[in-house]
C-alpha cells in the first residue's frame, strides 16, 4: 500500500503561549480533496502554514510520502532538518495564500515561469512551455503577458494557481481561495477547484464554502480550537454530524451554500 500523501502526527503549534495547534492528526490520500472547515481563528490557516514549515511546528512531524519533513525521529533523537533539504522538499506541496503574492512586476507567463526556473533549476524554455500549457488550460492564454494590476480578481487567483501547478506538486493547498473575491466571482473558482478535482489533483482546502465542500470534497474535517473535532465522508459529516459543535456550525452558516456554476469542463494538465 503506498503511504499517505500528507500524514500529520501530533502537529502542536503555539503563539505566546497561546495553543493554536493542538495535537493534530491528519492522513490524505493521493486523489482526495479534503474540505477543511471551522470557526474563525480555530487554526487551519495556521496548520498550513506549519505543513509547509513557513512556522515550524513546535512538536510533531510532518511526512511527505511517507519521507519526513521539516524533522524526524531516530530512535529516542529527534532530529531537524536544515534549511537545504526543507527548501528541497517544500515545492512538493503547492500553497495559494489568501492574498495570493504574485509579483506586481512580472506578467502573468513569467509568475508561473519564474519559481520553475529558479526553485526547479528548469530552462526557462521547457517552463515557458509549461507555463503556457497551463495558462491555456486554465482560460488565460489571451493574458499571459498581462501584469497583475490588470488582471481580474479570478485571473489573478487562477494565475496563482497556475503557478503552484508548474511545480508538479504532489498536494496542493488551498487557503480560503474565495475569500478576497467579489461574490460574482466566488463560482468561478470554485468551478475551477472542481476541474483540479476531476483531473485527479490531492488537495486540501480551507473553506467556508459549505456547497462547495459538500459537491467537491471526498471529506470534510472540522477544527475547533486548534484540534480535529470531526472527520468523515463529506456528505455523512455534513448530513448528520457527530459531534454538536459541528451541528451548531453548520446551523450557523447555512447547511448547503452555494457551490457556484461549473462551466465546460478543460483539461488541466497534473
Amino acid at each position: 500500500m503506498n503511504p499517505p500523501v500528507l500524514s500529520l502526527v501530533g502537529l502542536t503549534k503555539r503563539f505566546r503561549g497561546t495553543l493554536a495547534l493542538d495535537e493534530v492528526h491528519l492522513d490524505i490520500a493521493r486523489g482526495e480533496v479534503v474540505a477543511l472547515i471551522g470557526p474563525s481563528g480555530c487554526g487551519k490557516s495556521t496548520l498550513l502554514r506549519a505543513v509547509t514549515w513557513l512556522d515550524p511546528p513546535d512538536e510533531g512531524f510532518v511526512f511527505l510520502g511517507g519521507e519526513p519533513f521539516g524533522r524526524e525521529r531516530r530512535g529516542a533523537v529527534i532530529r531537524h532538518h536544515g534549511r537545504r533539504r526543507i527548501d528541497a522538499m517544500r515545492p512538493r506541496i503547492g500553497l495559494v495564500f489568501q492574498q495570493l503574492n504574485l509579483w506586481p512586476h512580472l506578467s502573468a507567463l513569467d509568475n508561473v515561469v519564474r519559481p520553475q526556473t529558479v526553485v526547479l533549476g528548469r530552462p526557462r524554455e521547457e517552463a515557458v512551455a509549461r507555463a503556457r500549457e497551463l495558462l491555456a488550460a486554465l482560460g488565460l492564454a489571451d493574458r499571459a503577458d498581462r501584469f497583475p494590476d490588470a488582471l481580474s480578481g479570478g485571473q489573478k487567483q487562477r494565475v496563482a494557481i497556475a503557478r503552484a501547478l508548474a511545480m508538479d506538486p504532489a498536494l496542493m493547498l488551498f487557503d480560503e481561495p474565495t475569500s478576497a473575491l467579489d461574490p460574482e466571482l466566488v463560482g468561478e473558482v470554485l468551478a475551477l477547484l472542481r476541474q483540479l478535482a476531476a483531473a485527479g489533483t490531492t488537495m486540501l482546502v480551507v473553506t467556508h464554502e459549505i456547497g462547495f465542500a459538500a459537491n467537491v470534497a471526498d471529506r470534510i474535517v472540522f477544527m475547533d480550537h486548534g484540534r480535529i473535532v470531526e472527520s468523515g465522508p463529506a456528505r455523512s459529516v455534513l448530513d448528520n454530524p457527530a459531534d454538536p459543535r459541528v451541528a451548531a456550525f453548520l446551523r450557523l452558516v447555512g447547511r448547503g451554500g452555494p457551490a457556484g456554476a461549473t462551466p465546460e469542463p478543460r483539461d488541466v494538465p497534473h
